[in-house]
């Protein structure tokens, strides 16, 4: 059965860096624990940020020639479906780059 592009997509761009993505799992779970989420979350934000900046490029890959076609209407669906399916595996990806104030 053929596999769903932004799957594929998300799925070879972890492969490629398998390492880096899993460290990030690590650290995604991590940091929904209120109590350790100080104490990760430089190391975090500095790994989410390489996770997030190959995300984006994924996003990229996948929407680009649909934005140049007649379906560019459906390209933010397929965005908000591909940007889903990584909050699947990681659940505070939004998180990386916000900055938080600690009391």
């Amino acid at each position: 059965m053929a596999q769903i592009r932004y799957k594929k997509i998300f799925k070879d761009i972890w492969d490629a860096d398998k390492e880096l993505f899993q460290k990030f799992f690590l650290l995604n779970n991590e940091y929904e624990d209120v109590k350790k989420r100080a104490s990760v979350e430089d190391e975090f934000q500095n790994i989410g940020k390489q996770v997030k900046k190959l995300l984006q490029e994924g996003e990229q890959e996948l929407c680009r020639q649909m934005e140049k076609s007649q379906h560019r209407v459906f390209s933010s669906n397929l965005a908000d479906k591909y940007w889903d399916e990584i909050r699947q595996y990681f659940k505070y990806m939004d998180m990386v780059g916000v900055k938080t104030k600690r009391v």
